[in-house]
């Protein structure tokens, strides 16, 4: 049986997480890589035992027939690349966020229905192992009712090292609505809308704690009611330490978990009983979790397995939905619920 292929785009520090997910698929082949450094090109086909490399997008496309193209560029580079490889009738799995205005993103969507093309945004933590128990939780019934969903991402952008802040170097995030919290937005909303669903109304904070950096803003809070639940979100640039936080509360328990630890989920039940017992309980599920989660981490650094719990899945996915002809692995019409959503975070981030 033939292998599906697939070629990238952009061969920067994400290309290489992309890669190594692909070489570790049985029934794909990468046949090509482009960027527009042809030292990094080649460097990069050299590295994965890649057969070509181009400095040209739109000669790879005049040349190759791919069943999918990632691309892994900077978002300001996204329309144009996502639009000639969807004119030449490929699929695309795109890096986030798509676009840097919903409008583009919008010509995109209508330009991958008119071609019957896949067109998918990385929404990688969907499938990361950690969310992916808490929506077991809720379809058991365990978790009971949501009431409450949290999302908190503490982030140090303003660090003297950091790279968000290097004026001689400027971030693409700057170009972005929302600076550079508007990289970060897409993972906030699409988490956010897969516990809320459907968004009815939307209340930003926007703010600068540290007034000699050169972001228009380095914190941000959000209030979302959805038709399930309301969600709390926010990014700090200032809080630490670091930790992309996630905290579910129903009405039979809560859970939490941060994803940017070893794969593990804090429960906290209702139980009948005595109060100490049960805190002891939940401190030796907690605590086996984190050993597991650990371990598994630390193999999977060792075996060179990517490190971005859940890329591997949703590569995984769209190529099988490719394989089986069936639909791509999320909607369109839910990636553009989530577009529209960043839009509304942003809408008043670089005022």
């Amino acid at each position: 049986m033939s292998k599906l292929t697939g070629v990238l785009i952009g061969c920067g520090a994400i290309a290489r997480e992309h890669l190594t997910v692909m070489a570790e698929l049985d029934k794909v082949e990468i046949v090509a890589v482009c960027d527009i450094s042809a030292a990094r090109a080649e460097a990069t086909a050299e590295r994965f035992g890649i057969a070509k490399w181009y400095t040209s997008h739109r000669d790879l496309l005049g040349d190759l027939q791919p069943d999918l193209v990632h691309i892994t560029t900077p978002p300001a580079s996204h329309l144009p690349i996502a639009r000639d490889v969807l004119t030449a009738g490929l699929n695309v799995f795109c890096e986030k966020p798509m676009t840097v205005q919903y409008s583009d993103f919008s010509t995109l969507r209508q330009l991958a229905r008119d071609k019957g093309c896949m067109l998918v945004e990385n929404q990688q933590n969907r499938f990361h192992s950690s969310v992916q128990r808490i929506e077991g939780l809720i379809r058991s019934g365990e978790l009971g009712d949501i009431l409450e969903l949290q999302i908190c991402l503490s982030l140090n952008i303003n660090s003297t090292d950091s790279p968000y802040v290097d004026k001689n170097a400027p971030h693409f995030g700057l170009t972005l609505q929302g600076g550079i919290i508007g990289d970060f937005l897409p993972h906030i909303a699409y988490l956010a809308y897969m516990f809320t669903g459907k968004v009815i109304d939307v209340h930003t904070v926007w703010a600068k704690h540290k007034s000699d950096s050169p972001l228009p803003a380095d914190e941000f809070r959000g209030m979302i009611k959805g038709e399930k639940t309301t969600a709390y979100v926010s990014f700090s640039g200032n809080a630490q330490p670091d930790g992309f936080l996630i905290r579910v509360v129903g009405n039979r328990m809560r859970v939490e978990v941060n994803l940017y630890e070893p794969p593990r989920v804090i429960v906290k039940r209702a139980r009948s009983g005595e109060p100490a017992l049960g805190t002891l309980i939940d401190g030796i599920a907690e605590s086996r979790q984190a050993l597991v989660g650990s371990v598994a981490g630390f193999l999977r650094k060792l075996g060179g397995t990517s490190s971005y719990d859940g890329l591997r899945e949703m590569i995984s996915r769209t190529y099988r939905s490719i394989e089986l002809r069936e639909p791509q692995p999320i909607s369109l019409d839910e990636i553009d619920e989530v577009a529209q959503l960043v839009d509304r975070l942003a809408a008043t981030g670089n005022s």
